[in-house]
């Protein structure tokens, strides 16, 4: 909300309760969008600076520079009217008080956005809109928190804001909102105290909330998971998740069966500098248990990933790869693999495909693309094996680095029908798509049994 320059919006009643935490825990407020988390933040950065005087350096973090304009003029005008003067430099993204707490603004997204921070100390920690950081930027941010060095006798605070939905929901979930109640105190594992917060517009006396209602409601269409969320504050529904719901680890997550047949295929998403992936599918020629026939398992999978960041490959060329594949096959009674893989030019300038051939796989490009029909057919897949009604979608327990990724893959802000592109972690996601598409297609084509059934 804006702040006039002669006066400090007064702390509404949520805003007053989140701040109560300020001086002895750290604080995630992470409610629905429009309930003033941000404020509260920059009121509880007002304080840290406050307190402690010539010390302070505070540091406001956001995923990309762009975004910090706006918090940056509004947090210029609160300090004006708090301490009757500030100067801001542009260029270096700092604001210097009278008293001399400097507080630093900053992205944080790679390397070199981190590398910056290098050599430099921080008192406190306000990371703004952390629920739409990719996973790599929440690792930077972490990393940040060894920068935090405070004079003896005092506490390092960290307060972020976050949203559901983004696409760090199923990491906050994971590492905060799952450990409590919300307004309940935690230690996290390093034995720091937290406590999350919830809120929604309600909690905002200062916008027009009947209009902001129906905006947020508009623009979410027909997802009603992610309009909860955004006006609950609802974690509890990955409405940012393009597969959960309906993925459900109970449901989908199975041990290999030991006894069924199956038309394998392996799909997978070539990448250098990013991984290259291959997950072994199998498609039911018969009823198993409660998997329907032309159910689809994912068997077992291989990858070029760094394991200590799934977005990063080591750079393995194609017949490297070629060599995991055969090898996951044989381990799987596989004797002639197929693969269907986006074809690419390797490190040698030849296509991904022919160094396959060449290789001793039989490898093709993908039927069609069609990225959209691609998730949709997923999802059916996933809900099918929940309703029963028709072949479903199943993820063995050989499968680790897509069953981390799949829950978390994150809709687009814009476009929610498709994945976010700003997505890193995408490549098996990709790879289950290609070969799920290869064996529907021809499944259908094949006549065997009309409509899949």
């Amino acid at each position: 909300m804006s702040v006039a320059s002669s006066q400090i919006v007064r702390p509404t009643h949520f805003q007053e309760a989140v701040l109560r935490f300020r001086s002895h825990t750290n604080i995630l407020n992470a409610g629905g969008r429009g309930s003033g988390k941000s404020f509260s933040m920059m009121l509880d950065c007002l304080d840290h600076l406050h307190v402690l005087g010539p010390i302070a350096r505070p540091l406001v973090l956001r995923e990309q520079w762009a975004a910090l304009t706006e918090l940056q003029s509004e947090l210029l005008e609160m300090c004006r009217a708090a301490f009757g003067e500030a100067k801001r430099n542009k260029a270096e993204g700092t604001i210097t008080l009278p008293t001399g707490g400097v507080i630093t603004f900053s992205n944080v997204s790679d390397e070199d956005s981190y590398a910056k921070h290098q050599g430099k100390s921080y008192t406190a920690l306000y990371p703004d809109e952390l629920g739409n950081y990719p996973p790599q930027a929440i690792a930077f941010v972490n990393r940040i928190r060894s920068n935090l060095r405070v004079p003896p006798g005092m506490r390092p605070h960290i307060h972020a804001t976050a949203n559901p939905h983004g696409r760090a929901h199923s990491i906050l979930l994971k590492d905060y909102i799952g450990k409590s109640p919300p307004w309940a105190p935690f230690e996290d594992p390093s034995g720091e105290l937290w406590i999350w917060t919830t809120s929604t517009l309600d909690d905002n006396p200062h916008i027009d909330r009947p209009s902001y209602r129906r905006q947020l409601v508009a623009s979410c269409g027909s997802d009603e998971a992610l309009a909860r969320a955004w006006l609950d504050g609802d974690w509890s529904v990955l409405g940012g998740s393009m597969f959960a719901p309906p993925f459900d680890p109970a449901v989908h997550i199975i041990k290999t069966p030991p006894h069924a047949e199956y038309l394998h295929r392996v799909g997978g998403d070539w990448g250098t500098a990013s991984p290259a992936t291959a997950i072994l599918l199998g498609r039911l020629r018969a009823d198993v248990g409660r998997m329907r026939f032309g159910s689809i398992v994912a068997l077992d999978e291989v990858d070029t990933a760094d394991p200590n960041d799934l977005s990063l490959g080591n750079g393995a060329p194609p017949q490297a790869l070629a060599e995991m594949i055969r090898e996951m096959c044989s381990r799987n009674g596989v004797a002639h693999p197929n693969v269907v893989m986006d074809d690419a030019r390797g490190l040698t300038g030849d296509t991904v495909i022919n160094l396959f051939r060449e290789n001793g796989l039989g490898a093709h490009k993908p039927i069609r693309k069609d990225r959209v029909g691609q998730w949709n057919l997923m999802r059916q897949l996933l809900s099918n094996a929940v309703t029963g009604d028709g072949p479903g979608l199943y993820i063995t327990d050989r499968c680790p680095h897509l069953l981390e990724t799949l829950p978390e893959a994150p809709r687009g802000t814009l476009r929610a029908e498709d994945l976010d592109p700003k997505w890193n972690r995408d490549h098996w996601v990709d790879a289950l798509a290609y070969g799920i598409v290869d064996l529907w297609a021809r499944q259908c084509s094949s006549g065997t049994h009309s409509g899949m059934y």
